[in-house]
């Protein structure tokens, strides 16, 4: 038998072998050489061993970096990231409006960042992070797909959807070299005043958080993205931002584990590689007053640690939000969350700050008020999880710059933002049977938010459109409004909260009473419709994002029905899972 063709073949397939591997390796900047990746727990072991107490406690901390001047636009690395990389030796970079412009910048800038830090002694890559939620918060917008949102997915009651949107959401900050997602928001949203949290959460239902929480978790992970499940222990029920000052949740231990914590025990057991805590006072959980959840030992270590057998990392809201600001400062308020059993301290904006918290943690260790094995304990979990990522990541975490723009904005991802969407916008109420509103009839339009995206929709639906932006209706406004609705056949009116300003209510009176048809969008929770007057035709999009408001213009003329079920009780009338009884498919 002749061997020579079997040979000749094997021989040709080590010398492709030995090609890819040498082009594998050509990926990684020559200057930049870091741990072997074979065994990452010995990696971690190793690291541990040989770091200083000032590398370990940079590793604790997670940093934003902005420019100078009015904009602060930081669209590359600048003074302030090179500082807290070489000589603060930080974890985590976080991305934020400031830093991105498109697919391509960040993913060079990512890549840079990630050489800088592999250029240091320790050679440690970086978790890169941003607050992309979908929806109301989303910094990756131009270039990049516009997810609707978690309200929208929670009226759409779809499990698959919730894990496709994490999926394919995934893909694109995999794309521009972000490995750590600061979602799925796991808050409860049952309190109609709540100011921050509203259509960022999934529902007033907590199972119904869980499921699809969970599911975007999964999906997260499909793509290799690392995930933090917040706000633990809940910030669903407040009045007060945290952002400016310091909540309370008065509810018993009782009530919380019915509502607050189902959703973060789901999370939890779908495997969230982190948790954030939040800047809200539980007086069920700490009894010392005025002591947020994020400082408290009772909460973070008592409560998540070991009774929700929780051994991921633990990271804080930012410390320079007005609810620890004002009330501990950051620098203090840092060495008391390590205190209390906090893993990664999040600062986002002053490097002052950020320097202050990072020298008053060491400070605390040096005089004994923080354990060293505290810190190592805390540093362990995070070199694992980076290690975790894969064992290429520790030296080769770079992403592809020249595909970075073709990769962030892909045709599934488009498809799944279409669909939840459409699944998930809802007609609430239509007393005067106005919908669909034929194409034909000349619309007027007034909205508080995106006229040109409005214009644009209701122009692919047939309508002769005149938009008007008003971005806040006074009483001497309205004869000119009517006057304007009067050449029209209807009037649109697209809204956020109508409580923020009730000339919106009157002018929808006089509407009325001069017989002009008249719709509403809801562009924002829609506890609204409660505000408006009875009859009123009313449908809730959850959002301005484009894929939301093309949905609301098909429902608009006919295109298509509405599917989505209220996943928050607007009134009596109106109640959670209105026009029909919640099903999770």
């Amino acid at each position: 038998m002749d061997l020579r063709p079997g040979y000749l073949k094997y021989i040709g397939i080590c010398f492709v072998c030995l090609l890819f591997v040498q082009t594998a390796c050509s990926k990684q900047p020559e200057s930049v050489s870091g741990p072997k990746p074979e065994n990452p727990p010995k990696w971690v072991d190793e690291q541990l061993a040989s770091m200083s107490l000032d590398e370990k406690i940079g590793q604790m901390f997670i940093a934003g970096f902005k420019g100078e001047g009015s904009d602060e636009q930081a669209l590359s690395v600048n003074e302030q990231a090179r500082t807290l990389v070489t000589d603060y030796h930080v974890g985590g970079i976080i991305y934020f409006d400031r830093n991105v412009e498109s697919p391509s910048q960040m993913a060079k800038l990512s890549n840079d960042l990630q050489k800088l830090a592999l250029s240091t002694e320790r050679k440690i890559p970086l978790f890169i992070t941003v607050d992309q939620e979908g929806g109301k918060v989303a910094r990756l917008k131009e270039g990049f797909t516009s997810f609707p949102g978690n309200m929208a997915l929670g009226a759409t009651r779809s499990k698959e959807l919730a894990f496709q949107t994490g999926k394919e959401m995934g893909k694109e900050l995999r794309a521009v070299g972000i490995n750590l997602n600061m979602a799925p928001v796991m808050d409860v949203n049952n309190n109609p005043q709540n100011p921050v949290i509203g259509v960022r959460s999934f529902s007033e239902n907590p199972e119904l958080t869980a499921e699809l929480g969970s599911d975007m978790i999964r999906g997260f992970h499909e793509s290799k993205i690392l995930t933090i499940a917040k706000h633990f222990p809940g910030h669903g029920d407040t009045a007060v931002d945290s952002h400016v000052g310091l909540p309370e949740i008065p509810h018993s231990m009782e009530r919380l584990n019915q509502m607050e914590l189902v959703p973060f025990k789901r999370a939890i057991a779908a495997g969230t590689d982190m948790v954030m805590s939040t800047h809200i006072t539980f007086p069920a959980l700490e009894s010392t007053p005025g002591l947020p959840a994020t400082l408290s030992e009772n909460v973070l270590t008592g409560l998540l640690r070991k009774q929700l057998d929780y051994d991921g990392i633990i990271i804080t809201d930012d410390m320079e939000m007005g609810a620890i600001v004002e009330n501990f400062g950051t620098s203090e308020a840092a060495v008391r969350a390590v205190q209390a059993g906090a893993d990664i301290v999040l600062v986002c904006h002053s490097l002052d700050r950020q320097t202050e918290s990072i020298e008053a943690v060491k400070q605390a260790v040096e005089q004994g008020k923080i354990d060293e094995k505290r810190i190592d304990a805390s540093v362990r979990r995070i070199l694992s999880l980076k290690a975790s990522l894969s064992p290429a990541f520790l030296t080769d975490p770079y992403v592809d710059v020249k595909k970075a723009n073709q990769l962030a904005q892909q045709p599934d991802a488009a498809k799944i933002a279409r669909q939840t969407s459409e699944q998930g916008v809802t007609l609430v109420t239509d007393t005067d049977q106005l919908i669909p509103l034929d194409p034909k009839q000349k619309l007027a339009v007034f909205t508080v938010n995106k006229p040109k995206a409005i214009s644009r929709v209701l122009k692919q639906q047939g309508y002769d459109v005149s938009v008007s932006w008003i971005d806040s209706l006074s009483e001497s406004q309205i004869p000119s409004l009517l006057a304007k609705s009067r050449q029209a056949d209807a009037v649109l009116i697209a809204l956020d909260q109508v409580k923020e300003n009730r000339a919106w209510f009157r002018f929808v009176q006089k509407l009325q009473s001069e017989q002009i048809p008249v719709v509403i969008w809801g562009m924002d929770v829609p506890y609204g419709l409660s505000e408006l007057p009875p009859g009123t035709t009313y449908i809730a999009l959850y959002g301005s994002s484009n894929p939301l408001l093309e949905a609301g213009a098909k429902i608009l003329s006919g295109e298509i029905k509405s599917q989505g079920l209220l996943p928050v009780t607007i009134s009596d009338r109106f109640p959670y899972g209105w026009p029909a009884n919640e099903k999770i498919d």
